[in-house]
């Protein structure tokens, strides 16, 4: 129920948005498959517009595997003589069968009006020579037919895309399907673009999920992915710098990861984008609500003072927020206590959302507005969060060393903690 009441502000956002999403042979499985298009199926009922682009990648290799026969690769691209095209139609066409399939199922099931339609949306060339290397039929893309593409999703029909292409004089070539998936978002204007693969998401070096990425960051954390995980990335940063403004990498074989990312918050995969999704901000009076239920959990169990509505109100400009795709994630408030001190307040962070990354961030704001306000010094009183203010550099102190009117409504039944920070 939790999950569906977070999910409903980013149905109302969706609609009528145009998504890309490249569907991963990883997990060829018809229950994979089945529950995959379901979810796709569930996505544009609630008028969200969607191109589906098909890799057949894993498929290539099993069969070259089973033949006893190397593919050949050229900085990265794999060369296509005219025997591997003709495997690789077949194994497309039995790729389209098996969705096709799916699709017709989940239609039934969902009653469901929209259409699959497959068509020549994506024209070719070929790739050419490379340090003296012939990629024979291996292609590249010449141009997109948006027009053809957003007709078809006017209609309310998703699109169907593989990744064998012609070009003009009708050769038949063999495109990379994340070239493909990059470039009809950037064609179409896509509002995501959606890379489905082995993996879940990129891992830092503690093997933890990155939820988050900007492209800034991606010379970090590049070099220690998988090769699965870069031919995504690549695509990913080529859709963002063409104007895609999120791309998320997403895992083909877990359940329901296509729903969890993009109608939760928190997500399952990870999400890269220009700048951060988080952004901070000064609160306003229509923030009282979410600001009330956040705080509500820390004031029930002590870790705060209880505010009421009419208190929240009055001192909403010491506020500020962090909020993305509206919902409010966290806040903290500055509270002047005489011309070189203040104290730093009601730093919350909704628990799910990650409270490390977005709570420092939310001090590093307080930090800021304080020295341009003149601070010397920031006091904060804490009963249960001590060791992460002294982590990022606050000491001990006593109730003494604050100044005379906030000693004076020090509460000794708390018994909080006083610490302090030098601007």
């Amino acid at each position: 129920m939790a999950w569906l009441r977070e999910a409903g502000p980013y149905i109302e956002q969706f609609r009528d948005k145009t998504f890309v999403v490249l569907l991963s042979d990883v997990a060829r499985s018809e229950l994979t498959t089945g529950r995959l298009v379901e979810d796709l199926v569930l996505l544009n009922s609630l008028g969200v517009r969607l191109i589906l682009v098909q890799s057949t990648r894993h498929a290539i290799d099993a069969h070259r595997s089973a033949c006893g026969v190397d593919s050949t690769y050229h900085q990265g691209r794999r060369i296509t003589d005219p025997d591997l095209l003709t495997d690789i139609q077949g194994l497309v066409n039995e790729a389209a069968h098996r969705m096709r399939a799916a699709f017709v199922r989940a239609r039934h099931r969902n009653q469901s009006q929209a259409q699959l339609v497959s068509g020549h949306f994506v024209h070719a060339k070929p790739l050419g020579i490379f340090d003296g290397v012939d990629h024979q039929l291996t292609g590249t893309i010449r141009r997109v037919d948006t027009a053809a593409l957003k007709q078809q999703l006017d209609l309310g029909h998703m699109a169907w895309i593989d990744h064998l292409a012609y070009a003009p004089s009708g050769q038949l070539y063999n495109l990379a399907s994340e070239e493909i998936a990059a470039a009809v978002a950037i064609a179409v204007h896509a509002d995501k673009l959606v890379l489905l693969g082995e993996q879940d998401c990129l891992l830092n070096q503690q093997s933890a999920r990155i939820s988050e990425l900007t492209l800034s960051e991606i010379a970090d954390v590049e070099a220690d992915q998988p090769a699965d995980i870069k031919l995504r990335l690549a695509a990913a940063e080529r859709a963002v710098r063409g104007g895609v403004p999120r791309c998320h990498l997403l895992g083909a074989r877990t359940d329901g990861a296509i729903l969890t990312e993009l109608l939760t918050t928190e997500g399952s995969g990870t999400l890269l984008t220009h700048e951060p999704t988080a952004i901070i901000r000064p609160a306003q009076t229509d923030d009282l609500a979410s600001l009330l239920h956040l705080l509500a959990p820390l004031e029930s169990s002590g870790a705060l003072v209880q505010r009421s509505r009419e208190k929240l109100e009055a001192e909403i400009a010491h506020f500020q927020v962090v909020e993305q795709d509206g919902r409010l994630l966290g806040s903290a408030a500055l509270y002047p206590l005489d011309e070189r001190a203040a104290e730093l307040a009601c730093l919350a962070v909704e628990p799910e959302q990650g409270g490390e990354t977005l709570g420092t961030r939310l001090l590093h704001a307080v930090e800021t507005r304080a020295r341009a306000e003149g601070i010397e010094t920031l006091f904060v009183l804490t009963t249960q969060a001590q060791d992460w203010f002294i982590e990022r550099g606050f000491s001990e102190a006593s109730v003494d060393a604050l100044p005379e009117n906030r000693q004076a409504l020090y509460n000794f039944q708390r018994n909080s903690a006083v610490l302090k920070k030098n601007m």
